[in-house]
């Protein structure tokens, strides 16, 4: 007779990662539970919920996350920073981290189905019961 212990993600929800052994700031670690749980009942609610998407929904959170550290660096101190030496500025390393963040938010969101553009595709569309209004029999087709 063998023991049967429950697996992580068993049922259809991926496990959330660990986020203190991954940031240090607290935080992040509080955005990033938060993002995890937004984007977890967005899948959820599309019906595209699963396990294998486990790493791909990490990877979005781990870009959230640093879109919006960065974005609060570039907020305070602008896209461009004044030079110590020269007086000429330079961009600000913040503002680069942010662009390529949304990237890749922008692609893994795609791959999940979050992007309001792609969220048709992936899921079922709902039609509504059509209700009659009064204005439908006045406006019936001729026919000729």
């Amino acid at each position: 007779m063998s023991d049967l212990t429950p697996i992580n993600g068993g049922d259809g929800i991926p496990p959330e990662p660990d986020w203190a052994s991954i940031y240090t700031d607290e935080f992040d670690i509080l955005e990033a539970h938060e993002q995890w749980t937004i984007v977890l009942n967005e899948l959820r609610d599309a019906s595209t919920l699963a396990v294998s998407n486990g790493h791909a929904i990490k990877r979005l959170v781990e870009f959230r996350v640093q879109y919006e550290r960065s974005s609060k660096h570039v907020a305070e101190h602008g896209p461009v920073l004044k030079g110590k030496r020269a007086k000429v500025g330079q961009w600000n390393p913040h503002w680069s981290v942010m662009r390529q963040a949304d990237e890749a938010i922008r692609v893994i969101e795609a791959e999940l189905g979050i992007a309001p553009a792609r969220r048709g595709k992936v899921t079922k569309v709902q039609r509504g019961k059509k209700t009659s209004r009064a204005a439908d029999s006045y406006l019936k087709p001729v026919s000729g």
